[in-house]
């Protein structure tokens, strides 16, 4: 793997890759046991050869050509492996269709994150996801209702999932180091039967947390009456971070009858 652990980081593709044996090994033992697994953007593979040794599948997505095709020669001597190459943004769902994975499991490049996890929160596995990001975008997933960076995702992670922070890593435990500190979460199922329509949750969180000093009736004044927060129990003088995952689900419900 020499080559490919010097091959250049792209800055384009927003890649820093993690070389630190004890998160390794912490990423890979969140995963379950013989479970089937995606993996978002493997690079030269550090989690990747950790999780080949304790999956029973494991499908890689990678954008990056001369990463894909190293994994791609891999594959054929492999037959746990698989390996999809290109842009995870086009290619989660259909791989999340043919793979059906208990796990996801990825180093989010930074330049998705908050579309990406948007994407992964609609996905309700059995197993969960172990997921990276730069320390602040993480603790904004993390947060809790009522914190200052609490937000879109932290509601929509919450549809499926409950939000545990798992590490958080100094910019030396990757090459080239980033400038920040990164956060690894874990995400595992509640089990709870979501509310509603995760699409419709999305809508109206985007729209819910657009202005986000504006109180909750501000920001949907054209399509609900004060009367009809008062209705569904939530007071409409709150600001959007003050609401948890349930109170958006009562929002959207109600704008789902109005609309």
């Amino acid at each position: 793997m020499s080559n490919h652990q010097s091959q250049r980081a792209k800055k384009s593709l927003g890649q820093h890759f993690l070389h630190d044996q004890f998160a390794i090994n912490r990423i890979a033992q969140a995963v379950t046991e013989g479970a089937r697994a995606i993996e978002i953007g493997p690079g030269p593979g550090a989690i990747t050869t950790a999780l080949l040794q304790r999956v029973s599948e494991l499908t890689v997505i990678e954008m990056d050509d001369q990463f894909a095709a190293h994994w791609q020669d891999l594959a054929q001597g492999n037959d746990k492996l698989s390996v999809i190459h290109g842009d995870v943004m086009q290619q989660l769902e259909p791989a999340v269709a043919s793979v059906q994975p208990e796990w996801i499991a990825g180093n989010l490049p930074y330049n998705l994150s908050g579309p990406l996890t948007a994407k992964l929160a609609a996905l309700a596995l059995s197993g969960g996801m172990v997921l990276m990001y730069q320390r602040e975008v993480a603790e904004r997933i993390a947060a809790d209702p009522g914190s200052k960076t609490y937000g879109g995702l932290s509601v929509l992670v919450r549809h499926h999932y409950d939000v545990k922070k798992l590490l958080t890593l100094a910019p030396g435990a990757f090459s080239p180091p980033p400038k920040v500190h990164s956060s690894v979460i874990l995400l595992t199922p509640h089990g709870k039967t979501p509310g509603c329509d995760y699409a419709l949750l999305q809508k109206t969180v985007r729209q819910g947390f657009a202005h986000r000093r504006k109180t909750i009736f501000n920001n949907f004044k054209k399509e609900l009456s004060r009367e009809q927060f008062e209705a569904i129990d939530i007071d409409p003088g709150k600001r959007p971070e003050q609401l948890d995952h349930q109170q958006w689900v009562k929002i959207s419900l109600a704008l789902d009858k109005t609309g």
